[in-house]
């Protein structure tokens, strides 16, 4: 049996470096242990995959024949959730831009969707018929932890707009089925169950009995000592979570209350990904000493949070190298100051030709990295055994032709 070591290092001799791991498995286990925690207390729930997180058709393929619905934000991965399978009543249809088409076709197709604004409301006023009626969702613009209102969604403390919800849900062409909201600003238990109680609001003032309630994503994973180092915030446990959030429905409902949604992204995905790099060149500076590899902030950070993935060095036992006495600054391959990708511990002082392991980069990662200077990474499937996507050659890569 290989260690951990002794397969990433041949993985990295094989296909090069950097190189993306993924094990769909993971993605799998954790979205059960959310619908399971959920559904056991309340069983009129779900649990949907959060497309924008990690649109890798390995995944997404994984994911449908599980029979999880797919949460998309955009008429682009709508039609990618298609390629990869999914049935008009496989999606679910969220983002703060939809056209008239977009509008017209989830109409056409039956396919759910929660409308972000009173222009999208007043839009859909012209598609619905009364033989018909357009069957959707209205997303609630959620009360943010610093306490601003999300640009996102409708403001339903703003009377006016109240008003003109009011008098739109009353043409006979539209059936409001259910209400939305989404933030990432708080990712407790108790938030969720605060969004529950806010929506229940928004459909007394409305008068409308929803069939569900969406309380979006914004889940974390459990994280890793080295990332809950970092957090200035609790993160619960997912499956308590989810068992705090079923249990407050059930005392609020009963079994007879409406769906309960939630979208998670990072909670699935996070530990589903790792990324090794190799070093190249090692740097005395006056702030420290600093480590150069073949990768990128770009491919394991692409949105620049603050907090950064664990960085550890694959070594054996038996390495005789002197320990450094200090941690080591891991930068990448580009030609940018901010390249920095994260931190070595104070272990064996780092040497060219080393190869890195970062961990924790399933979300956000491999579908946002730019094709800036360094291409982006190929992936491997530790389930199926095989590359699943391709190191880009230069012809895909500029888009040249004749």
């Amino acid at each position: 049996m290989l260690t951990p070591a002794e397969l990433f290092s041949g993985l990295a001799a094989q296909y090069g470096t950097p190189l993306y791991l993924l094990d769909v498995q993971k993605v799998l286990g954790a979205m059960n242990t959310l619908r399971d925690g959920l559904s056991f207390h309340y069983p009129n729930s779900e649990i949907t995959y959060s497309v924008k997180t990690n649109y890798l058709s390995h995944i997404l393929r994984q994911v449908l024949s599980h029979g999880y619905r797919l949460e998309v934000v955009s008429r682009h991965e709508m039609m990618l959730a298609q390629e990869n399978g999914a049935q008009p009543n496989q999606l679910l249809l969220n983002g703060p831009v939809k056209s008239l088409e977009d509008l017209n076709y989830c109409y056409q197709h039956s396919i759910d969707l929660n409308l972000d604004s009173v222009d999208e409301l007043q839009a859909a006023t012209t598609i619905g018929t009364l033989d018909k009626p357009f069957r959707l969702g209205l997303r609630a613009a959620a009360t943010l932890k610093n306490g601003n209102i999300s640009r996102f969604g409708i403001d339903f403390g703003d009377s006016e707009a109240v008003g003109q919800i009011r008098n739109l849900i009353q043409n006979p062409g539209i059936d409001v089925m259910g209400l939305h909201t989404h933030h990432s600003s708080r990712r407790d238990a108790q938030s969720y169950c605060d969004r529950i109680d806010h929506l229940s609001q928004i459909a007394e003032m409305l008068e409308i009995k929803p069939k569900y309630l969406d309380i979006g994503g914004g889940v974390g994973s459990t994280p890793p000592p080295e990332i809950a180092a970092q957090l200035t915030y609790p993160i619960d446990d997912p499956k308590q979570l989810a068992t705090i959030i079923g249990k407050h429905a059930f005392e609020k409902w009963g079994s007879q209350g409406p769906r309960i949604i939630l979208e998670p992204g990072i909670a699935v995905l996070a530990e589903s990904m790792n990324y090794l790099t190799r070093i190249v060149s090692v740097k005395n500076r006056g702030t420290g000493q600093i480590a150069v590899c073949d990768g990128s902030l770009f491919d394991v950070n692409p949105l620049r949070s603050t907090v950064h993935p664990p960085c550890h060095l694959l070594t054996s036992n038996d390495d005789p190298s002197e320990p450094s006495a200090e941690p080591t600054r891991l930068y990448g391959g580009t030609c940018m100051e901010i390249d920095q990708i994260g931190t070595l511990p104070v272990g064996r002082t780092p040497r060219p030709g080393d190869l890195v392991h970062v961990s924790n980069v399933g979300a956000y990662s491999a579908c946002l990295a730019p094709q800036f200077i360094i291409p982006p990474a190929p992936i491997y499937s530790v389930d199926s055994q095989k590359i699943i996507r391709q190191r880009p050659t230069l012809g895909n890569f500029i888009g040249a032709g004749k």
